[in-house]
C-alpha cells in the first residue's frame, strides 16, 4: 500500500478547468452589471446637465425672455456656461461628450418654438450600454437622434421612439410649446 501525499493530474486538471468555468460565469455578470453602471452614470450626467441648464435659464431668464433663441447658434458657450453652474464641475466622465443646444423648431402653420436639450455622444459606447439606456428610455425620458449638434425634432408636441440606433441621447429640458 503506497499512500501518495499530493494531487494527480486528473484531479489537478479537474478543478483548473472547474475554476475556469465559474470565473468566466462571474465575467460574464460583471460586464453586465459594468454596463448597467456605465448606462445609470450617463443618465445622472444628463440629469446633472439638465438641473445646471435650468439655473443658467434661471438667471438669464431676462434675456430669454426678449430672445427665445438666445445662445440657439452657439451650442460651444451654451454648454460652457451651463457647465459653470455645476456643483461637480470637472468630475464628470466624459464631460466633453455633453452638449446643451438651444433648438429651433418651425412648424408647418410657421410657428417658431424654442426647445433646450442636453444630449450625450454615444458613438464610443457598445452595444449593452445602449441596451441598458433602451430599457430605461421611457422612465428617464430619453430621445436620441444622429448627431450631438442636432437634438430630435419633437414633431407634434411628443417624443421620437427610443430605438438604440442612434448616435446620440438627448434629455428635453424646457419647450415653449405647449
Amino acid at each position: 500500500m503506497n499512500k501518495h501525499k499530493g494531487f494527480t493530474l486528473i484531479e489537478l486538471l479537474i478543478v483548473i478547468v472547474v475554476m475556469g468555468i465559474l470565473a468566466s460565469m462571474m465575467m460574464l455578470s460583471s460586464s453586465e452589471s459594468v454596463s448597467t453602471a456605465r448606462a445609470n452614470n450617463i443618465i445622472s450626467s444628463l440629469r446633472n446637465f439638465s438641473m445646471a441648464a435650468m439655473a443658467f435659464y434661471t438667471d438669464k431668464m431676462d434675456e430669454f425672455g426678449k430672445n427665445p433663441g438666445y445662445l440657439s447658434n452657439n451650442s460651444t458657450e451654451l454648454t460652457k456656461q451651463v457647465k459653470l453652474r455645476m456643483h461637480n464641475e470637472g468630475n464628470i466622465p466624459d464631460e466633453e461628450k455633453y452638449e446643451v443646444v438651444n433648438n429651433k423648431e418651425e412648424t408647418e402653420d410657421n410657428k417658431t418654438f424654442y426647445t433646450l436639450w442636453v444630449g450625450y455622444d454615444l458613438s464610443e459606447e457598445n452595444s449593452r450600454v445602449r441596451e441598458k439606456l433602451e430599457a430605461r428610455a421611457n422612465s428617464a425620458k430619453l430621445c436620441e437622434s444622429d448627431s450631438i449638434s442636432t437634438p430630435p425634432a419633437r414633431g407634434s408636441n411628443s417624443y421620437p421612439e427610443y430605438t438604440k440606433d442612434k448616435k446620440c441621447v438627448w434629455i428635453l429640458i424646457r419647450s415653449n410649446r405647449r
